[in-house]
């Protein structure tokens, strides 16, 4: 599935937000619903710090999608050079991430579309261009690889 283009500077800039209150030790204020990882460059080497909004919570995993699917500069490096942190609420732990297949995939989206309608409705579609609600463009999206799951260590 095609997805937008790049963020623009202020959409980068919105974006840090989260990052600045976790900063400051005020991530408790997202009530659980945006987690912060830190990474280094997959060229650099550079440490990064990146907010990612969680859409789905089951036991010890943290759900997230990538909003510019692989193409995500944190995507990218997290899979060259791992995870060094993750933040949630007010824990700052080590981590681990998976890319989840197709079918739990599928099933996370399904569920997080039920869950969060309005904001699914708004953005998902600005997001990933294309992306109509039916079960094809669920799949479609799925199997794109755009949800990861992050487990403290």
């Amino acid at each position: 599935m095609k997805t937008a283009r790049r963020p623009s500077t202020l959409v980068k800039a919105l974006f840090k937000v989260p990052v600045w209150m976790y900063q400051a030790h005020l991530g408790f204020l997202f009530f659980g619903s945006l987690i912060v990882i830190v990474h280094r460059g997959r060229k650099s080497g550079n440490r990064y710090v990146t907010g990612l909004e969680m859409i789905d919570r089951r036991d010890d995993e943290l759900f997230v999608l990538s909003l510019w699917g692989a193409k995500s500069d944190w995507y990218r490096n997290i899979e060259a050079n791992g995870v060094d942190e993750l933040w949630d609420g007010t824990k700052r732990t080590g981590a681990s991430f998976r890319v989840v297949a197709s079918d739990e995939a599928f099933g996370i989206l399904s569920k997080t579309e039920k869950a969060h309608k309005r904001l699914v409705r708004f953005f998902w579609p600005r997001m990933y261009p294309g992306y109509d609600f039916t079960d094809e463009s669920r799949r479609a999206l799925a199997d794109s690889g755009v949800i990861v799951a992050f487990t403290a260590s």
